[in-house]
């Protein structure tokens, strides 16, 4: 399984600026290329459309005009409906080039916000962004874009052709999917490598049932750790505002919740905003000091890097 990160910021995009540089782990809102393989056969998975989007789609449009691809086919798996993660839908090339097939995967949502095709075409309506929903033609490819959008619930397990993927329910405001990715292996059943992603999810005190399903034994474990524990706590200085409640976790959070499932390695994500690399750097140092005081460490911790590959 291959795993590259295009972008691991949260909330809001971080460009860096004169005395706020985050070209070390980026600037780029969530958006993570997953390639998975079974034999002959290899499956390109994208999970969220945050503003990192744009920079993989002129990679893949790289890929095709070499000849190394013929079209696109990609499967979109969605977190959750909020705008830093699928803002970057409209600059995603793909989309727009006739020939590619890109279908999509989210959460069923209530009644009152509608499926998935409707809440994106709300925010890609021709208005608000200058092309609509309709006018991107490789939704769906030939089979039109209603056949394209596919609402899954809490707990589905879904069978491709190189992997399995479950469906696991997380603490986030108005709901978001983890995505527990397991390829077949060599017999062919769903027993190979695991990728368990969490990019929005709040710990508490203790850990979590529902993460500690979706990370069991995984070989790489994503998991948001956008805040310090002070500012968690509403105790950091000048930022008085607690933040429990807001759906996001800590580093120290996701440690206890990696050590716990027995995960080999832990990527902490969805990074502050408001925190440059000087920040990320103290906060992974100091991660990386808890993990080695615990009596079970999880073998390998760090913070996601825009532009990190990992296989495995």
């Amino acid at each position: 399984m291959y795993f590259k990160c295009w972008g691991c910021r949260g909330s809001l995009p971080s460009p860096a600026t004169m005395g706020f540089d985050t070209r070390r782990y980026g600037g780029n809102t969530t958006c993570f290329e997953i390639r998975t393989r079974y034999q002959d056969k290899e499956e390109l998975f994208i999970i969220d459309m945050g503003t990192g989007i744009f920079r993989l789609g002129n990679k893949l449009i790289e890929e095709l005009f070499s000849g190394r691809a013929q079209s696109i086919r990609a499967r979109l798996f969605i977190t959750h409906i909020h705008l830093d993660h699928t803002f970057g839908m409209g600059f995603f090339a793909p989309l727009f080039m006739p020939g590619n097939h890109i279908e999509f995967y989210t959460l069923q949502m209530p009644a009152t916000y509608g499926n998935l095709n409707r809440q994106l075409s709300g925010l890609y309506d021709g208005i608000q962004f200058p092309r609509h929903l309709e006018q991107m033609p490789s939704i769906g490819g030939l089979n039109g874009n209603h056949e394209a959008f596919h609402d899954v619930k809490f707990w589905d397990s879904l069978e491709f052709d190189t992997v399995k993927v479950d469906v696991v329910e997380l603490n986030h405001p108005q709901g978001c999917a983890g995505w527990r990715f397991q390829e077949r292996g060599a017999a062919g059943n769903y027993d190979g490598a695991v990728l368990s992603v969490a990019t929005d999810t709040e710990h508490f005190d203790a850990t979590n049932p529902k993460v500690q399903k979706l990370g069991r034994e995984a070989n790489l474990l994503i998991l948001d750790g956008q805040y310090e524990d002070d500012e968690y706590m509403g105790l950091a200085p000048n930022r008085a505002d607690s933040k429990q409640g807001w759906g996001h976790g800590t580093p120290r959070s996701c440690i206890r919740e990696a050590s716990a499932c027995g995960a080999q390695r832990l990527g902490i994500t969805h990074h502050d905003p408001s925190h440059d690399d000087r920040t990320l750097a103290r906060m992974e140092s100091r991660a990386k000091r808890y993990n080695r005081r615990l009596q079970q460490p999880v073998p390998e911790v760090f913070f996601l890097r825009e532009g990190m590959e990992i296989s495995f």
